[in-house]
């Protein structure tokens, strides 16, 4: 199988790292497998045929028939996977709340309680349920 998959190597013009980077494994494991200390994981070999579906698995796993598939061969075989038990049931999309308009009260200030009056702390509020706390440092001049 090594030998086949330095085939497909060859045959696409990558290097073995970069067939590494596409498929997404780490180039030390496929070092391994090009040296021949580790034999390929199934998981290697579905990621191999996942990103090279021309690729002939038959050929890949046994080394039988063509490298490639033959142009009526050429639709991926799907399966469908039952739910089991263990799985997250879908979640129905959030809908925001709606949020009434604000009413505007027109209130008589005193000018003498405005300079008693400073911001002490804001606070923002985010989306993702994160806050910034922002304190006084001093008392502001007037």
């Amino acid at each position: 199988m090594v030998d086949r998959i330095k085939e497909i190597i060859l045959q696409e013009g990558l290097t073995s790292g970069s067939f590494a980077d596409m498929i997404g494994v780490q180039r030390s494991s496929m070092s391994h497998i090009i040296n021949g200390r580790n034999n390929p994981s199934l998981d290697f070999i579905v990621k191999t045929i996942e990103h090279f579906p021309k690729v002939n698995p038959e050929w890949l796993l046994n080394g039988t028939g063509t490298m490639y598939r033959s142009e009526t061969n050429d639709q991926p075989i799907q399966t469908v996977r039952e739910l089991s038990i263990f799985d997250s049931a879908p979640q129905p999309p959030i809908k925001p709340l709606p949020v009434p308009e604000p009413k505007l009260v027109e209130k008589q200030v005193d000018q003498v309680k405005i300079r008693e009056k400073y911001v002490d702390k804001v606070l923002i509020f985010y989306s993702d349920h994160t806050y910034d706390e922002f304190l006084k440092t001093q008392k502001p001049e007037f």
